[in-house]
């Protein structure tokens, strides 16, 4: 069973992503956080498989939550975003670089390609073990 926490402040989103995510029999969302503070904790306590990220969130945005869990609890990323500004190569880039392993558009949810491409990246992102910082 993969493990997923979902980084998400829309409820809405939130309930999208988790109804898609366990739909698939192989994956589970043990958590859903709804600010970047929140998802740093939660990825410590629940040491999940991986993360899906949103970048614009409370308090801390997704990026420097991204940051952090990766130098505290290094866990596979994926930011899922809505913003067509956010995905810009700059984001793509930005993301990259704080550790993320990928970045999609939120906002193609209810295509039916987009749903299968986020399950096989879920399942297969789930498998790289990031190292820990000093490795």
């Amino acid at each position: 069973m993969i493990r997923v926490l979902v980084v998400e402040d829309s409820p809405t989103w939130a309930k999208k992503l988790t109804f898609l995510l366990e739909s698939d029999g192989e994956i589970k969302v043990v958590g859903r956080a709804t600010n970047g503070r929140q998802a740093v904790e939660m990825a410590a306590d629940l040491r999940p498989d991986l993360i899906t990220m949103d970048v614009v969130i409370p308090d801390m945005d997704g990026l420097e939550a991204t940051r952090r869990i990766m130098a505290a609890n290094p866990t596979p990323i994926i930011i899922i975003s809505a913003s067509e500004n956010e995905l810009a190569y700059n984001l793509v880039f930005t993301a990259m670089q704080a550790g993320a392993l990928d970045v999609m558009n939120k906002s193609m949810v209810d295509d039916d390609a987009w749903k299968q491409e986020l399950l096989t990246k879920v399942k297969t992102l789930a498998k790289v073990r990031p190292r820990e910082a000093g490795d």
